[in-house]
């Protein structure tokens, strides 16, 4: 991979970090008071339960997919962006340009997606 590219891939993963951040800050959950929370009724504070635990789930992916792109980050510093986190072997730059954050080739990305390989 040359100088070119490899910038290029920095900056659409520093693109996807930003967007990612920011998608992350409009999920947090802001809490509410317990006094509003003892006027609800029961419907109510169901529903705002369950929408309480699919943000949390959004903002766990977002965080998940952070640490993915950091870890893509320091991979392109060390010059083993290419390189699958598995096997060793090369990674096609069409992977990378779908999934800039990828560090598994396709086929060891499907045992783990299949259960063989580890997480």
């Amino acid at each position: 991979m040359d100088a070119q590219q490899t910038d290029r891939f920095r900056k659409q993963l520093l693109e996807q970090r930003a967007s990612v951040a920011s998608e992350m800050e409009a999920h947090r959950i802001t809490g509410d008071p317990v006094e509003d929370r003892e006027r609800r009724d029961p419907e109510e504070q169901a529903v705002n339960a369950t929408a309480s635990l699919v943000e949390t789930r959004i903002t766990e992916d977002d965080e998940n997919l952070l640490k993915k792109i950091d870890l893509a980050l320091e991979r392109l510093d060390a010059g083993t962006y290419q390189q699958c986190a598995n096997c060793g072997k090369k990674i096609p730059l069409a992977r990378l340009r779908a999934k800039p954050s990828a560090s598994l080739c396709l086929n060891c990305q499907e045992d783990k997606d299949a259960g063989r390989l580890g997480p």
